[in-house]
């Protein structure tokens, strides 16, 4: 890879609903606002991270012809990499970042032949000049576009949440990427994972002896073993960051991340914390 080029980061995990596009808003703004040039990628065909950036309604770049009758994709549309010739152009956001979003028409592209992903490749490789940091948030299926996101990936990052299903999810997430990077990608690296919505019952006790609720220590007991399989250790697990009723809900609704709604809490501290790991440890790899 061009040295000059940015570090692609996929946030994925094979469960839905562990907080991944409300973490994806939070880690670039931060790197944002640290000074990396940073761009945001929706590839779930959810829009979620989409529809939390444009509450009211999706811009033109995005999605064209919003009262039409047919799909007309704008510049800014994640569907436009996957061809060689349509124009991309990322949306700018008021506080810099720039964004690729979807509308639920991105699924399609699982339906392409797979050598779309190339199309793909060739776009990002030329798109990443202008970044220091591309995320994308990645879909819970494996199809075109996951295998799209791991071709041109550097990092895999692993949000989760203490609970039987999401960790499973860690563990399936894991094995893509070892099976992609097998056939694909082979400079593709596991980041680590982070916890959401940790329910932190005392923040003076160790980690796996009171400082979780004890059904969550056991969950995060359970986690190491999943990371452990894959010759992972419990070090690879980089933030916990604290459950706070109603921090997130009240910032969503407002348009603002957690950061700029409620800087001084912890998980805004938190999030700070996680990203001054993930420059520390993607500039080390590089």
């Amino acid at each position: 890879m061009d040295s000059k080029a940015g570090i692609v980061i996929i946030v994925g995990n094979q469960k839905g609903g562990v907080v991944k596009s409300q973490s994806t808003n939070e880690l670039t703004f931060n790197l944002q606002e640290m000074g990396k040039k940073t761009c945001m990628i929706d590839f779930d065909t959810t829009s979620g991270l989409t529809e939390r950036t444009f509450p009211d309604a999706l811009p033109l770049s995005v999605d064209k012809d919003p009262l039409g009758n047919t799909f007309t994709p704008g510049e800014a549309n994640a569907y436009q990499l996957f061809f060689p010739d349509t124009d991309v152009r990322p949306h700018e956001l008021p506080d810099g970042r720039h964004i690729i979003g979807s509308t639920n028409e991105l699924h399609e592209i699982n339906y392409r032949p797979q050598d779309c992903i190339f199309d793909f490749k060739e776009r990002i490789t030329h798109l990443r000049q202008n970044y220091d940091y591309i995320f994308i948030d990645s879909a819970p299926e494996y199809n075109n576009l996951l295998i799209a996101s791991h071709l041109v990936a550097d990092y895999l990052l692993i949000p989760t949440l203490l609970e039987k299903s999401s960790r499973i999810g860690v563990g399936k997430q894991l094995s893509y990427m070892q099976r992609i990077r097998k056939n694909y990608n082979p400079e593709l690296k596991y980041l680590g994972t982070y916890i959401t919505q940790a329910n932190v019952q005392n923040y003076n006790q160790p980690l796996l002896e009171g400082y979780l609720t004890a059904v969550e220590t056991e969950n995060l007991q359970r986690l190491f073993d999943i990371l452990a399989e894959k010759n992972y250790g419990p070090e690879t697990v980089l933030a916990y960051i604290s459950w706070v009723k109603n921090l997130a809900k009240e910032a969503i609704e407002l348009g603002l991340t957690i950061k700029e709604y409620s800087p001084a809490s912890k998980p805004a501290l938190q999030y700070q914390e996680l990203t001054r790991r993930i420059i520390a440890l993607t500039q080390e790899g590089h």
